[in-house]
């Protein structure tokens, strides 16, 4: 079977989390909308990237070129 290689900019963002008790890292892929997890910053990073190969291996349409014309995300931390 051939492995098509995949090139394209993702924005991830990642949050550190405690979850029943246990300290984790959840990044999300804001361009198309999954999420993975690890119990550090890099383990985070390497299983959305993984995760982002298995999506568009299911949904190649979903990878566009647009991305690089759109500014970067921008995020702010509000307090309520």
């Amino acid at each position: 079977m051939e492995t098509k290689k995949l090139n394209g900019i993702f924005d991830v963002a990642v949050n550190e989390e405690i979850i029943n008790g246990k300290k984790i890292f959840i990044s999300h892929c804001l361009n198309l909308g999954i999420a993975s997890q690890g119990y550090s910053y890099e383990e985070s990073l390497e299983n959305i990237k993984d995760a982002i190969k298995l999506y568009l291996e299911e949904c190649p349409e979903k990878l566009t070129k647009k991305q690089e014309e759109l500014l970067p995300p921008m995020a702010t931390r509000l307090f309520l």
